[in-house]
C-alpha cells in the first residue's frame, strides 16, 4: 500500500509541477506563485554510494518510506559534504524537473543539507520583491518565506567566492538562518545567502522564433558559456541559444558592468540605460538617445525569462556602439574599449 501511494505521490508532484503557473518581472512586483521553484525530501541516511559524478544515498522518512537522492558535480553542500549512515539530510529538487515513477522514488538533488550546526535551518528558493514591503525584503517564488539581510549577513556563490553583484531579485538562492517570525509567510534575517549560479535557460514555445531574427551562427551553440565584460568575469544568468542560433544574454548584469544605471519600467515592461537607451520586451525596435533627439535600431526583441531581461548580443554593437561583443571558443566577450574584429 506505501509502494502504491508513493507512485501516485509523484506522479502527482510531477502533474502539479508541469501545470503551475509562473510570471516573474524584472524588478517589478512580486510573483505570487503557485509552486516554489524547489521542493525538499528529508530522510535518515541508510546507505551511500559512490558514482562517476556523485552520490547515490538511500534514505528513510520518518514513516519508513524509502527514496533515493542523486548528487552531482553541480550540487551544492552548504555545510558538510562528508555524508554517513545515520545522518539525516534534506535534499533540494527542482520543482519542474522531470520525475520518473519508480519505486523506490528517485530525486536529482540540486542543494542538499546534512551537518547544520546549531539551530540553523536552510529554504532554497527562487526571490522575488515583495509588493507593498520594503525593498530589503524579499520573498520566495512559494511564498511562504521571506529574507532580509543585514551587516552581519554572509554572501557567497556557489564556489564560495564573495557575491558582489548585490542584485538578488529573481535569482536562486540558498537562505541559511537561524531564528524567524511565527507569521505567514516566515521572516527571517539571513545568517548567509549562497547564490546559485544559473543553468542555461531554453526558449518557451510562448516566444515566437520570428521575434529573435535571423541565425548568428549555427554551428555555434553559446548556451551556459561564462559571459566576460572588459575581461572580468562576471556572475549572471545564463546565456541562451534559440533553435535558430541565435544567442541571447542578459542584459542588467552585463550593462551594470559596463558602468550603465539600468531601470525597469513596470508600467510599459520596457528599459531604460542611462536614459540614453529605452527597450521594450517583445518590441524589435530600440530607441537611442542624442545630440538630436533619438534615432532608432531594428534588431531580435528582448524576451522576459526568469525575471531576467535578454537581448541579443549584437545589441552591445548595434545600439550601445562597442567595439566587441562575440561568442568564441567556449566563452562570450564584451569590450567597451578597442578596436572592433568585426
Amino acid at each position: 500500500m506505501k509502494k502504491t501511494i508513493s507512485i501516485l505521490l509523484a506522479a502527482g508532484l510531477l502533474v502539479t509541477a508541469m501545470t503551475g503557473m509562473a510570471v516573474a518581472s524584472e524588478g517589478g512586483n512580486s510573483p505570487f506563485k503557485e509552486l516554489p521553484h524547489y521542493f525538499s525530501v528529508t530522510g535518515t541516511v541508510v546507505s551511500v554510494e559512490e558514482y562517476e559524478s556523485g552520490l547515490s544515498i538511500s534514505i528513510e522518512d520518518a514513516d519508513g518510506n524509502p527514496a533515493y537522492l542523486k548528487t552531482s558535480d553541480k550540487t551544492v553542500f552548504p555545510f558538510e559534504s562528508g555524508i554517513k549512515e545515520g545522518d539525516i539530510v534534506t535534499g533540494w529538487y527542482l520543482a519542474a524537473a522531470p520525475m520518473i515513477t519508480i519505486w523506490p522514488p528517485q530525486f536529482t538533488i540540486s542543494v542538499l543539507v546534512a551537518g547544520a550546526p546549531g539551530e540553523m535551518r536552510v529554504v532554497v528558493d527562487r526571490f522575488y520583491e515583495w509588493e507593498g514591503h520594503p525593498d530589503d525584503i524579499l520573498l520566495a517564488q512559494g511564498g511562504e518565506f521571506a529574507f532580509r539581510v543585514d551587516e552581519n549577513t554572509e554572501i557567497v556563490l556557489a564556489n564560495g567566492d564573495d557575491f558582489t553583484d548585490g542584485y538578488y531579485i529573481g535569482r536562486r538562492i540558498v537562505v541559511i538562518f537561524d531564528t524567524s517570525t511565527r507569521s505567514i509567510p516566515e521572516i527571517a534575517t539571513a545568517r548567509k545567502l549562497i547564490i546559485l549560479y544559473e543553468d542555461p535557460v531554453f526558449l518557451p514555445e510562448t516566444v515566437s522564433p520570428e521575434l529573435l531574427g535571423p541565425a548568428v551562427d549555427p554551428e555555434i551553440d553559446a548556451s551556459g558559456w561564462p559571459i566576460f565584460v572588459n575581461d572580468e568575469l562576471i556572475n549572471a544568468p545564463a546565456a541562451f541559444q534559440t533553435s535558430d542560433g541565435a544567442v541571447m544574454v542578459p542584459l542588467r548584469v552585463i550593462a551594470q558592468a559596463l558602468g550603465f544605471t539600468v531601470v525597469w519600467n513596470e508600467a510599459d515592461r520596457s528599459v531604460t540605460l542611462d536614459d540614453l537607451v529605452k527597450l521594450t520586451i517583445g518590441s524589435g525596435t530600440y530607441y537611442v538617445g542624442d545630440a538630436d533627439g533619438s534615432s532608432t535600431v531594428s534588431l531580435p526583441a528582448p524576451v522576459l525569462l526568469n525575471g531576467s531581461t535578454f537581448v541579443p548580443l549584437r545589441f552591445f554593437t548595434s545600439v550601445l556602439d562597442l567595439p566587441n561583443a562575440f561568442a568564441f571558443e567556449g566563452q562570450i566577450e564584451i569590450h567597451s574599449t578597442g578596436e572592433s574584429m568585426e
